[in-house]
This record gives structure tokens, C-alpha cells and sequence, in this order.
């Protein structure tokens, strides 16, 4: 019997304002220099840690002005294509 896996983030589950609202306090902690506080909890603690620890490598990604996230989006299309 196959059980299908419900969508769900669990306590990770919010809204897109309080995803938004906990990337942005993630990024000026980052920026001051701070690490993720492992008191925290649900979306704001997931938040920090993908800030801090960036699977890339490049840092966070909405740093960067968006004229050169295009020019490298368009780079990287161009190369698959």
C-alpha cells in the first residue's frame, strides 16, 4: 500500500510575508557578523541557517545587484542551450 506524502514544511510552515520577514532579519544578522542562535526557533532559525551556510558557496544570493543575477541567469541559459 502506498501512502502519498503530504505537502508541508511542518513547524517550518508559514506564510511567504514571514518567510520574508525572517530571510531579511537572517541577512542583517549575517551582515553584522553574528551565527545562527540555536534558541531560536521554526522559520527564523531555518532562515539563519540558510543564510549562513550557503550550499553555493556565493553568499546570499539577494545580495547581489540584480543586473548581474540576470547577465549570469542569461550566461548560465545560454550555456545549456
Amino acid at each position: 500500500m502506498c501512502f502519498k506524502r503530504k505537502p508541508g514544511l511542518g513547524r517550518y510552515n508559514g506564510s511567504r510575508a514571514e518567510w520574508y520577514c525572517a530571510y531579511r532579519n537572517a541577512r542583517v544578522l549575517q551582515r553584522d557578523g553574528r551565527e545562527p542562535n540555536p534558541a531560536t526557533a521554526g522559520i527564523e532559525w531555518k532562515a539563519s541557517l540558510i543564510v549562513a551556510f550557503e550550499r553555493n558557496g556565493s553568499g546570499d544570493p539577494l545580495q547581489g545587484p540584480v543586473a548581474s543575477r540576470l547577465t549570469m541567469n542569461r550566461l548560465i541559459d545560454e550555456l545549456l542551450a
